[in-house]
């Protein structure tokens, strides 16, 4: 399976994509918009039928996490850093928190100057259990306040028993935010304090129905992207206000530009056909979609297609 994720390198004019196919060994690519080019490093021979977690400071944070088929209370973690954009390729190998956990951040630090992972378990109470990995000290230790009603979703995979977060973070203002469908809320966590809250998202969201949420960041500012499935356009929120939440629907982006040259099958209902659109990244006037069935589309907000509200 192919899967876009925006990363950070510090000097570019537009956004690196990390694009990963993970077939017996993980196989990473990166495109800067007129080519790709694949990493080769040894390290990803390793990893078999892992994933690319995120991006941190020109930095790469692979997984492979999976449960014992004779006791499936033991859990392994492998974890892998690495730069694919350099010659050297130093990489940092990282066994997981002892319990186990599956990945959900990975970011740097502002205090601490320094990049730091994220894992979320399910715990004992009916909460969920974070830990932190502190690059400099080399280990892992729980959250100032390690428990949390609610963890990202995530995907589960029936084949190693494995969990994987369904979607990246999106940071701003020194925090990480998801979406988190079962509750139609953002989940929130302040890297500096540590703390864990819910925020209401900008769109009265229908728990029950069948829609696209997408978090991503313009100009640090969190974007909330919203496709209902009646719909043929993407609702695009910018919060304005972080201290007070306070939310402005901005664009509305039309997705029907290019239906009758990537239409799709028979048996593929049209309004599903419109939930398959993945947000990458909103940087300055563009915005970069992976969507199923179709190229990779790169969008300016001077086109007709993008749409100033």
């Amino acid at each position: 399976m192919w899967k876009m994720l925006i990363s950070s390198f510090g000097g570019e004019s537009r956004p690196l994509i990390i694009r990963y196919y993970c077939h017996e060994h993980l196989r990473v690519s990166i495109i800067d918009g007129n080519s790709e080019k694949e990493c080769r490093s040894r390290a990803l021979e390793s990893v078999k039928f892992g994933y690319v977690v995120g991006s941190c400071n020109g930095l790469i944070l692979l997984s492979k996490t999976g449960m014992d088929l004779y006791n499936r209370e033991n859990r392994w973690n492998k974890h892998v850093v690495l730069n694919p954009n350099s010659k050297n390729r130093g990489v940092t190998i990282i066994n997981g928190p002892s319990g186990g956990g599956t990945l959900c951040g990975f970011f740097f630090h502002p205090k601490a100057k320094e990049c730091r992972i994220l894992s979320v378990r399910q715990s004992n109470n009916n909460q969920f259990e974070y830990h932190l990995y502190l690059f400099g000290e080399k280990r892992w230790r729980s959250t100032k306040k390690p428990y949390f009603s609610y963890r990202p979703d995530i995907r589960q995979r029936s084949l190693n028993f494995e969990t994987r977060i369904d979607d990246r973070p999106a940071i701003a203002n020194d925090a990480l935010h998801w979406c988190i469908s079962m509750v139609g809320e953002i989940m929130v966590f302040n890297m500096v304090t540590e703390d864990f809250s819910t925020k209401p998202c900008p769109v009265v969201v229908d728990k029950g129905g069948c829609h696209l949420q997408h978090l991503s960041v313009k100009d640090n500012q969190l974007c909330f992207c919203y496709v209902d499935r009646k719909d043929q356009s993407m609702d695009i929120w910018i919060l304005e206000n972080y201290t007070k939440w306070s939310w402005v629907r901005k664009y509305v982006v039309h997705l029907d530009w290019d239906l009758n040259k990537y239409a799709p099958g028979e048996n593929f209902l049209t309004a599903d056909f419109f939930l398959g659109v993945k947000v990458i990244c909103i940087q300055k006037n563009e915005l970069v979609l992976f969507w199923a069935y179709h190229p990779f589309q790169s969008i300016n907000e001077r086109e007709s297609k993008w749409e100033i509200v």
